[in-house]
């Protein structure tokens, strides 16, 4: 059974809008011009008493790297994590919070794009922009120093970034984390609208929007859209964290059913029953028990 501080936490989920945001697909491009008014969330005081942290704008979009005072521990990993937002909302304070406790926990430097967000900019561009940044990285830090994490939509780009390094030959990461991802943007999974009336955060018909905004050109099932389609075998061992009301749950078991039949052991989900959509970005229990099983997982316990 959750937590208290989960239960209360998913009574309150649809105080934030966020269902509602995915529920109203008709009105998904009249709140992303809202969103567009204000500013993405930036580390605030508290982390920059405990980081440095550096902003480059060179790349057209804003990539911020987040050292811990002192310096990373030696050896420590790098992480390069992508927010989720369904690829249209920008990144949140919980992400900037999920990233230093990650850092924290390991000693460990992050870099963090603000990636072009849909509508505006679509996975055609927006991944290979992703793609290049990972590479200065492996030169810098040494790809399997390298876990590539994310959240959501950030999950799946996770995913869909290493599936391009893997097409075109690069050095891989040493691991992958994926927090409740989204990976088959056709938004048609059986199984997801069973769970949607438990789900206090997503609705599938906002999914299909998002998606529709996001891949341009591209077919839906694409993998640099719905990177569950793409190939599987050589990438690096990947954790894969999800809860049991959450559609996206079933894109989780999905790619761990892929990962067994592609013969990858390596592997580790975790899901957490009854558990609501990212929670692992909550200081709740729960919360805190996927941060160190994430931590686990990464220093190879």
């Amino acid at each position: 059974m959750p937590s208290i501080a989960a239960r209360l936490t998913n009574f309150a989920l649809p105080l934030l809008g966020i269902k509602r945001f995915f529920a109203q697909p008709d009105k998904i491009d009249a709140r992303i011009a809202q969103l567009r008014q204000r500013k993405p969330a930036r580390p605030g005081k508290n982390l920059h008493a405990r980081f440095d942290i550096a902003e480059d704008t060179s790349r057209g979009f804003p990539v911020f790297t987040l050292t811990p005072k002192g310096g990373a521990a030696p050896g420590a990993r790098h992480l390069l994590y992508f927010h989720g937002g369904g690829y249209v909302m920008p990144i949140a304070p919980q992400h900037w919070s999920l990233v230093a406790d990650l850092c924290e926990r390991l000693g460990a430097s992050a870099t963090i794009p603000l990636y072009p967000l849909a509508p505006e900019h679509k996975a055609a561009d927006t991944l290979p922009a992703m793609r290049a940044l990972y590479g200065e990285l492996a030169e810098q830090y040494g790809a399997g120093g390298i876990t590539i994490m994310g959240d959501s939509a950030g999950g799946g780009m996770a995913l869909a970034v290493a599936q391009m390094v893997l097409a075109d030959g690069g050095a891989l990461p040493g691991s992958l984390v994926l927090y409740s991802p989204w990976l088959d943007a056709t938004a048609r999974a059986e199984g997801q609208r069973a769970i949607e009336p438990r789900d206090r955060m997503l609705a599938v018909s906002g999914l299909e929007a998002c998606g529709q905004r996001y891949r341009g050109e591209l077919p839906i099932d694409d993998p640099r859209v719905s990177p569950l389609f793409g190939e599987l075998k050589g990438l690096p061992r990947m954790a894969i964290f999800a809860g049991s009301s959450d559609i996206l749950v079933v894109d989780a078991r999905r790619l761990v059913a892929r990962l067994a039949e592609a013969g990858l052991p390596e592997h580790v989900y975790h899901e957490y029953e009854d558990l609501f959509h990212v929670w692992m970005l909550l200081a709740i229990p729960e919360g805190r028990q996927a941060r160190e099983q994430t931590v686990q997982f990464i220093v190879g316990k």
